[in-house]
């Protein structure tokens, strides 16, 4: 398994911290990260989008990341 060092400001931590109110740690901060990335890029190589809305479901935005744009293509 590679290893992977990260450094994530403190500010990015309290600020997750707060949106969340928990006190999670950086560690899960990054664990969660991939798998949130690990689920998008499964999404996009289906051909699915990924898109955040409001709760009825209108204003939707859609996620333009290359490097899970490129999943799409693969």
């Amino acid at each position: 398994m590679p290893d992977v060092r990260l450094q994530i400001p403190d500010e990015v931590v309290k600020s997750i911290q707060e949106k969340t109110k928990s006190n999670i740690k950086a560690t899960d901060i990054a664990i969660d990260a991939v798998t949130l990335y690990n689920w998008a890029v499964g999404e996009r190589a289906k051909g699915r989008v990924i898109l955040s809305s409001n709760t009825d479901g209108e204003q939707q935005i859609r996620l333009a990341m290359p490097s899970i744009e490129r999943a799409n293509s693969a």
